[in-house]
């Protein structure tokens, strides 16, 4: 009843009726549909490549598997290809397209978000990322750690295996179990803070066009500013935090967060467990914030030369679209790219990160891809297909169709 095409002859009855019933982990079960008898085969070993793809190109993918591009749209060829290339090398065992929370947010407030996020599951190898925000915390927790010891900035480890959840090199099922939930209710609040960030980011771009600053003035004053920042955003969560606990409507609870309050309470745990009275650790955890070695940090430093490269565009009278979600982008980039083996990102943001000093002072593992060399992603995307091995290749026919 479960068995799944195509059928073999089976060992034991000699029907050609022997299916596949499961594949987990680095096995498959086949099993008899006539006479039920089964056997478990081993699989090929496999290392897969880590890709990040920006909502832009999930929500394209998307739209090509499903047939609901307008006709006529730009790019047509490019994103059937596209998408042709990438199915064929993650069924190949080859490459997985984990999730983000950054995806998660912008999908929450697409039209469609359930079909979107499925769509991306299904490209996901049953893997996601780590929250961004999280992997920031842990880069932070490390050099809290050094700190304390009074030792120089650390050098962080960059295996992708850290910052995912799931198992990378295992092969796909042939069923996948999704559930549809509804985080609509989350919509509003996020078109609020989007809405809010935007007349933000206007406002500084206004203030670089009037005050002109050099590209190392805005990577300075970025750099330096990591203890204040980090001070700012938590002291808004406290008073967001407050002022939903003793609001009357019940919709305030949708306020509440305590990630940045819990991160800095077991950092100052941290502290004590290192020495530090209680009475002074949460006051020590403010002296490290304003610790030089933190503009070391990974996820910042990459964000605050992107930031200083935009902003030196915008102040020298280039005006590059300045809106919230180019903030997404960064922060993707500057998590992410320490650790995966490529990405496809934004064409503006691609552009930035081949800037001068971002090229030459910058050190991150992925390769950056974009719409401003579509053909370059195409046979990158080809290249990972065609480094299956053979027995891999014939197993992942067998297991998942002719697309493979």
């Amino acid at each position: 009843m479960f068995e799944v095409a195509p059928f073999r002859i089976c060992p034991r009855c000699e029907g050609e009726s022997f299916g596949t019933l499961s594949v987990g982990g680095t096995r498959v079960v086949k099993r008899c549909k006539a006479c039920a008898y089964s056997h478990d085969e081993v699989l090929p070993d496999v290392d897969k490549r880590v890709v990040y793809l920006d909502q832009f190109a999930v929500s394209e993918l998307y739209k090509t598997k499903t047939k609901t591009r307008k006709p006529g749209a730009p790019r047509e060829q490019f994103w059937q290809d596209c998408y042709a290339l990438a199915n064929r090398a993650y069924l190949r065992q080859q490459v997985i397209f984990p999730a983000s929370n950054l995806h998660s947010d912008e999908t929450i407030v697409w039209h469609s978000p359930a079909e979107l996020r499925l769509a991306h599951e299904m490209f996901s190898g049953e893997t996601s990322f780590e929250r961004t925000d999280a992997i920031a915390t842990q880069q932070e927790w490390e050099f809290a750690k050094a700190y304390l010891k009074g030792e120089p900035p650390p050098s962080l480890g960059t295996s992708v295996d850290e910052i995912i959840f799931g198992t990378r090199n295992v092969w796909l099922p042939i069923y996948h179990i999704s559930v549809n939930s509804d985080y609509s209710v989350f919509a509003p609040g996020l078109r609020q803070d989007k809405a809010v960030a935007e007349a933000s980011h206007k406002q500084l771009a206004d203030v670089w066009v009037k005050k002109r600053p050099t590209f190392n003035d805005i990577l300075q004053n970025e750099l330096s500013s990591y203890g204040s920042a980090m001070r700012e955003a938590l002291s808004v969560q406290i008073s967001r935090t407050q002022a939903a606990i003793v609001s009357d409507d019940p919709t305030s609870v949708l306020d509440i967060r305590f990630g940045l309050i819990g991160r800095y309470a077991r950092l100052s745990a941290l502290f004590e467990r290192n020495g530090v009275p209680a009475k002074d650790a949460f006051k020590e955890v403010l002296n490290f914030l304003e610790w030089p070695g933190n503009q070391q940090q990974p996820a910042h430093k990459i964000f605050a030369y992107l930031f200083a490269a935009l902003g030196w565009r915008i102040s020298s009278g280039q005006r590059p679209v300045m809106n919230a979600s180019i903030l997404n982008d960064f922060s993707a980039i500057s998590t992410y790219a320490p650790y995966v083996d490529a990405m496809f990102v934004d064409r503006q943001c691609a552009s930035l990160l081949k800037q001068g000093r971002l090229r030459s002072e910058l050190s991150y593992k992925a390769r950056i891809f974009s719409m401003s060399d579509p053909q370059e992603f195409l046979d990158y995307l080809k290249s990972l297909g065609d480094a299956a091995t053979v027995d891999v290749g014939e197993f992942a026919c067998d297991l998942y169709g002719s697309e493979a």
